[in-house]
């Protein structure tokens, strides 16, 4: 795996980590139906980008560790396939190989 296919995954690991803390909280005050405001997790340590999603959307992603939700046009197709669209964010899901362990192994939940 090349350095910038693992500086994209570090930063995607840092946002899906902040992410992971964000839904903790919003799980202590509201239902699994409520909306979260979370943090794009795409590659681009610059970003800021927020994305609202239902609670049990998020879940949904985090049951992979390989996928990650960004902005559109915040994926990274050399190393990253787009498994699912919706209005506001895109689901991507890293390439097995370097990026899928890097995702794998950086996964706060295992």
């Amino acid at each position: 795996m090349d350095e910038r296919a693992r500086r994209i995954g570090r930063n995607e690991a840092l946002y899906r980590a902040v992410n992971e803390q964000v839904h903790g909280l919003n799980n202590s005050f509201a239902s699994l139906g409520n909306p979260m405001s979370a943090v794009c997790e795409c590659g681009s340590a610059d970003c800021d980008e927020r994305i609202e999603l239902s609670t049990a959307a998020y879940e949904a992603v985090r049951q992979d560790s390989t996928r990650f939700v960004v902005k559109p046009g915040h994926e990274e197709p050399d190393v990253e396939d787009v498994v699912e669209r919706r209005e506001t964010y895109l689901v991507v899901q890293k390439r097995e190989g370097g990026p899928a362990e890097l995702a794998r192994e950086a996964d706060p939940r295992s």
